[in-house]
């Protein structure tokens, strides 16, 4: 059965045909957005967008060592753990900003110094909606995933952004 939705407050109406005039805001609209799933991956759990490979380094390795896996995994993060669990983030912007901008020598700098912590999750069953505000509220552009309050994965903009408009062709 298809979906539509008012144009002006969000509500979903599942009917073969829109209504008059929308129940939730009165309005008359005069025309309603085909609502399909495929449309909105919104509501998805976030699970299903994350990536399950979780890139660790120990807090006391230094952000050369960091900044070479980082390049050999052609990733722009890696999480910091301390004995095995996730402690802070360590990002491109971060090797930029903290490291090259200050003319500081990558191999003396340790991790722990210019990691961002502490790290703000969300659980796999949570929203890509709620990924995607926790992203905006906090200026993050990557978000771990837990389960059961244990590291499953990463979920980048990247990923939801490639998801909601699919593929890059060039």
């Amino acid at each position: 059965m298809p979906k539509w939705k008012c144009y002006r407050c969000g509500e979903i109406y599942d009917q073969d045909t829109p209504p008059d005039s929308c129940t939730k805001c009165n309005a008359r609209v005069s025309f309603w957005i085909d609502w399909t799933e495929a449309q909105t991956p919104l509501d998805d759990p976030v699970s299903r967008h994350m990536n399950r490979e979780l890139m660790t380094i120990d807090i006391n390795e230094s952000a050369w060592t960091a900044a070479r896996l980082m390049k050999e995994r052609k990733v722009g993060s890696v999480f910091v753990s301390q004995n095995g669990i996730p402690v802070g983030i360590v990002t491109e912007r971060d090797m930029l900003y903290k490291i090259v901008a200050e003319d500081l020598p990558a191999a003396h700098v340790l991790l722990r110094k210019i990691m961002s912590s502490p790290l703000v999750s969300v659980d796999e069953n949570s929203s890509v909606r709620r990924a995607m505000e926790l992203m905006r509220d906090n200026g993050f552009r990557r978000l771990l995933v837990t389960s059961n309050g244990k590291p499953i994965g990463v979920v980048t903009q990247q990923d939801l952004v490639a998801r909601a408009l699919g593929p890059i062709t060039s």
